[in-house]
């Protein structure tokens, strides 16, 4: 998959790390791979490479992508980052409670999420009064599932790559440790 490593990129990469889909380990190989690439790699490329606390990678990414000169960035981005919880709620990072407090949370810091955060907390409440009822989250991610439906899937498409530099990382770091 091609990656272009404009602003835009970069802003989905900050979002991918700020809701915490991906770490370290998932971008260290990808930066590598550029770095050795590229003749004159971007140097926050350069500089995420060598950063492994998730809040210093952040930082890098999006002083990079709120650079000079600025660029306008979509209002939907918000909704990715919704998208990108779920996909850790999906692959069972997280519980339902814990998505629907975590989105809930990110929407009323943000309150630009097309849902806004009483959405996910009504939601939250609803699974808690139920006693965390299998069929209730099982209808409310179902009807989630909808009403993000395209940013869940940017979100997907987003972490492919991401998930292949991950398994490319452990595996070689898997050598070592038995070495």
């Amino acid at each position: 998959m091609m990656i272009g490593l404009d602003k835009q990129f970069a802003r989905r990469l900050a979002i991918m790390l700020e809701s915490g889909l991906i770490w370290y380990e998932h971008y260290f190989m990808f930066c590598d791979e550029i770095i050795e690439k590229l003749d004159k790699p971007p140097y926050w490329i350069i500089d995420l490479a060598v950063t492994s606390y998730n809040k210093d990678a952040e930082r890098i990414v999006n002083t990079y992508a709120f650079s000079e000169p600025f660029e306008a960035f979509e209002d939907s981005l918000f909704d990715l980052h919704i998208g990108c919880l779920f996909l850790r709620y999906e692959r069972r990072e997280m519980s339902w409670s814990a998505f629907l407090k975590a989105s809930g949370d990110f929407a009323d810091g943000y309150q630009i999420v097309k849902n806004g955060c009483g959405f996910f907390y009504d939601m939250l409440d609803m699974y808690v009064h139920s006693e965390y009822s299998a069929d209730l989250e099982y209808r409310q991610a179902e009807m989630l599932q909808k009403d993000f439906k395209e940013e869940i899937e940017e979100a997907r498409w987003l972490y492919a790559p991401f998930v292949y530099y991950f398994r490319k990382y452990v595996l070689s770091h898997k050598g070592q440790s038995e070495a």
